[in-house]
């Protein structure tokens, strides 16, 4: 499927959209969450009724709401108090992590499946933490952008299976794998990511964030700092002396206004968030 280069990218990746909508039928459930929470006119107990159809996701929703993220004083058992709680926004962007990634990710391929979630939970965990230092920053939308930087990747696996595993089998997750999907697409997973969070209405701040989340030009957008530097980190396995790591470093030193200590302190921290994370989504980390 290579293609013009002339072509324009974007009507490129959002025809794979189509192609998606086609081809992957998202959970029922979800998909009214989801047209629920973006109508400003919706009740509470519509949401609340529509969520008690989904035990799975019910139970999730109350385990996130009760986790350490959140500080409740007491902890809340009701859906009704859980999405009071919240709010509108979180709802929908809990929504998308646990049912619409979880199902995108049934079909992918072992490996993509695998290396999904460990960058996944990485740059959702440093995106989470840095959201503690800056105050134009909320913990929840910078840990679901994080979870979602390579949603790309799995639409791609999902319209294109076969093809699309060749195609990431062949290149290193970075510039490279950039450059093999918009030799054969005509786009990258970066900006098909961006087109499907555009698709699932999400905020206009996000999509710009994960389309950009490999390059550097964030131009000071702190959503977007945040999750550049957690695919830096997640890029470099915590290996201190590479590239990405150094880069990310001095994002965090400069931009985050972080030290070493606590750039050490909340390394550490990310590192037990992501396993304890990896168990809300039924994920078996390798390693």
């Amino acid at each position: 499927m290579l293609v013009d280069n002339c072509a324009d990218p974007i009507d490129l990746a959002d025809r794979f959209v189509q192609r998606l909508d086609r081809l992957h039928s998202a959970p029922k459930v979800a998909q009214q969450i989801l047209q629920l929470t973006r109508d400003p006119e919706s009740r509470i107990d519509d949401i609340v009724r529509c969520i008690e159809h989904d035990p799975g996701l019910a139970a999730k929703i109350l385990q996130v709401v009760n986790s350490s993220k959140y500080g409740v004083s007491r902890q809340i058992i009701s859906i009704r108090h859980a999405v009071s709680y919240l709010g509108k926004d979180a709802i929908r962007m809990l929504t998308i992590s646990f049912s619409m990634v979880e199902s995108l990710t049934k079909r992918s391929k072992g490996r993509i499946f695998a290396d999904y979630w460990q960058r996944a939970l990485t740059i959702a965990s440093i995106s989470s933490h840095l959201a503690n230092h800056h105050k134009c920053l909320k913990n929840d939308e910078a840990y679901t952008a994080g979870l979602l930087a390579d949603v790309g990747i799995l639409v791609f696996s999902q319209v294109e299976r076969e093809q699309y595993s060749l195609i990431y089998e062949s290149y290193p997750h970075g510039e490279q794998l950039l450059k093999g999907e918009q030799q054969y697409f005509g786009f990258d997973h970066a900006l098909l990511g961006a087109r499907l969070l555009d698709h699932w209405a999400l905020p206009p701040e996000m999509v710009t964030a994960i389309e950009q989340h490999h390059g550097d030009g964030q131009h000071g957008c702190p959503l977007g700092m945040a999750i550049r530097t957690g695919s830096l980190l997640a890029g470099s396995v915590w290996n201190r002396s590479s590239e990405e790591y150094l880069e990310a470093e001095e994002i965090m030193q400069t931009y985050f206004d972080l030290d070493e200590e606590q750039i050490e302190n909340m390394i550490e921290s990310c590192k037990q968030d992501i396993t304890e994370s990896a168990t809300f989504f039924g994920v078996n980390l390798e390693g």
